[in-house]
């Protein structure tokens, strides 16, 4: 079962920003008895000229440029350790201030940490804007081996955030199975109120195994020739029987480990997954969407679409994208 013991959080100073990914990192830790690792990139001073460049550019000390990266750690140090102290009360932590750009000095630190569990926010930039410039978020999403939680940090929200609510899909391919691990961990963790998501696109997957459909071709024929949308309709019978096997025994498991009374609830739709997702997820309001990565990268990834992508940009709960280990 998957830990989240060791926490890095990426985190802005701006407290708007702040505030929300503090708050759910918090809440993890707090959940699993965990620690946390407060990163600040400071790429401000990272594209700064040397102390020699510097001096002999602007005539000033050579020792100006030190200073001035003195005085921006210690006031953002104060910043962070002050919102550490409002916002993470009780929970043990540490400030790491690196300088460079943000997506690989993040990366750097996941991997320097050890750490289980990634928490950062996304302003939700436009599709557009973040294809064609990039986002920090984004870019570790593509590369991190581990579980990212992105939390959506336009604004701070007015309580502190709950955790009893949470919604998984799944397309039952080897890669998701990283996200039942996590879901259920956070029923082996008290969430009592889980919906399991599967949508059929293609009944003739080999998913689904058409091969063993049972067919009585003259009754198929003459159905068909009445309503020639119903052709394939045994076919999507099958497939929906066979989600709800499979979901049905991904519940028992979960009750299995849930610590007790639990409301798991399966639903199996038609049609392209991205818009059957976002509509449960509106009918059910998740505090947080557990999604698995097949881990498309760069262009591709973009130009083919991402069921996760997609719903990391429309929704505004968390959610949490585990990668599937290489």
């Amino acid at each position: 079962m998957p830990e989240a013991k060791n926490i890095l959080i990426a985190v802005e100073l701006h407290e708007q920003h702040a505030v929300p990914v503090l708050q759910w990192a918090t809440l993890v830790a707090r959940r699993t008895n965990g620690r946390l690792t407060l990163l600040h990139v400071n790429e401000s001073t990272a594209a700064l000229p040397t102390r020699g460049e510097f001096a002999s550019a602007s005539g000033m000390a050579p020792d100006a440029v030190e200073r001035w990266r003195h005085h921006y750690e210690t006031t953002t140090r104060a910043e962070l350790q002050h919102l550490l102290a409002q916002h993470c009360g009780g929970v043990p932590a540490n400030v790491l201030l690196p300088e460079g750009r943000a997506p690989a000095v993040i990366l750097g630190a996941i991997e320097s940490t050890q750490c289980d569990l990634v928490v950062m926010g996304t302003h939700g930039r436009p599709w557009y804007e973040r294809a064609l410039i990039g986002s920090t978020a984004e870019a570790v999403l593509r590369a991190s081996p581990t579980p990212v939680l992105i939390v959506h940090n336009t604004t701070a929200p007015p309580t502190p955030p709950q955790l009893s609510r949470i919604l998984f899909p799944t397309d039952f391919s080897p890669t998701s199975g990283p996200g039942e691990e996590w879901t259920r961990f956070w029923v082996a963790h008290g969430v009592h109120d889980v919906r399991l998501v599967h949508t059929v696109e293609n009944p003739l997957l080999d998913l689904y195994h058409p091969d063993t459909v049972d067919i009585d071709m003259r009754r198929l024929m003459e159905e068909s020739r009445q309503h020639p949308p119903r052709s394939a309709q045994p076919f999507w019978d099958h497939a929906h029987q066979l989600a709800h096997t499979k979901l049905s025994q991904l519940r028992h498991q979960l009750l299995s480990t849930a610590q007790g009374s639990s409301h798991i609830e399966i639903i199996v739709d038609e049609g392209p997954a991205t818009d059957h997702i976002l509509r449960v997820v509106t009918q059910s309001n998740p505090d947080l969407i557990i999604m698995a990565t097949h881990g498309r990268t760069g262009v591709p990834r973009f130009l083919l679409g991402s069921v996760t992508s997609k719903v990391v940009r429309a929704v505004s709960c968390p959610v949490l994208v585990v990668p599937h280990p290489q």
